[in-house]
């Protein structure tokens, strides 16, 4: 009998659990930063990055500018990666070239030109554990892991053969020993850090990865909903504007481009 009652008490706290996963998450404005602007990131110690044609702006969580970085290579493709604040990555498909910035925005090593490494197109890099690295490389349909010393450690399998698709990814990010790769027009397909295939998550239409507390955020239609990672529920994150453009998010802050500028948002209390 005891046992029976503490089975039915766990699920009672799942399904608790689970309603509280389910439930709307209530954003209010906190403010604005205004300036024109093509792509919003935030990291988690807050600071927020703001990239425009040639330059990237960082502020701290109260909008003060703290430094910014030019280079003719940002353009409205470049990609950013803020996972290891300290080793902040941002690559040009275009360009083929790698750059490594410090907190500062500063350029942690010369940067990279991949054509000189030998490879014919590499699509997309993303920040990896122990201040490694990776690239997928469309061509061969493979990831490929690298130290922090440009040493390549290990690289995947064919991933189209593998899954049987084509596959076209968008976006690449890891996240607590799980590297993610989105197709908008297949789903969301997790890997291993040692290149493994996972599972696929069936979410489509997504083109950018923003991934935080056991969640995917996406638009659809002009609103934000989060995916959970555990149990596939929805919910809907409240917002007082329609997302129209880009954005990103932590546990504590939500950053929304929009005509005026970077529009910045807490949780309601």
């Amino acid at each position: 009998m005891r046992i029976l009652r503490f089975f039915l008490f766990v699920l009672a706290l799942m399904a608790s659990a689970g309603n509280l996963l389910s439930q709307e998450t209530s954003w209010s404005q906190y403010k604005v930063l205004e300036g024109p602007v093509t792509k919003v990131k935030t990291d988690q110690l807050n600071s927020i990055y703001a990239v425009r044609n040639g330059e990237i702006i960082k502020y701290d969580a109260q909008g003060k500018m703290l430094t910014r970085y030019s280079n003719k290579l940002i353009g409205d493709g470049v990609k950013l990666d803020v996972t290891n604040p300290m080793k902040v990555i941002l690559y040009s498909e275009d360009q083929m070239r790698l750059i490594f910035l410090d907190s500062r925005l500063g350029e942690l090593r010369e940067e990279i030109n991949l054509f000189n490494q030998g490879y014919e197109q590499i699509s997309l890099a993303a920040t990896s554990h122990s201040n490694g690295f990776w690239l997928y490389d469309p061509i061969n349909f493979k990831l490929i892991r690298f130290d922090q010393y440009f040493k390549k450690e290990r690289e995947s399998l064919n991933i189209a053969q593998l899954l049987r698709v084509e596959f076209y990814p968008t976006d690449m990010i890891e996240i607590e020993n799980k590297v993610y790769l989105t197709d908008p027009k297949n789903g969301i397909y997790v890997f291993d850090v040692y290149g493994n295939y996972i599972k696929r998550i069936p979410l489509k239409g997504v083109n950018e990865l923003h991934i935080t507390d056991q969640r995917i955020f996406f638009e659809r239609g002009g609103k934000l909903f989060g995916l959970n990672l555990i149990d596939q529920s929805e919910e809907i994150v409240q917002l007082e504007s329609a997302v129209t453009a880009d954005f990103d998010l932590n546990r504590t802050m939500l950053c929304l481009v929009s005509p005026k500028g970077i529009i910045i948002y807490t949780p309601k209390e």
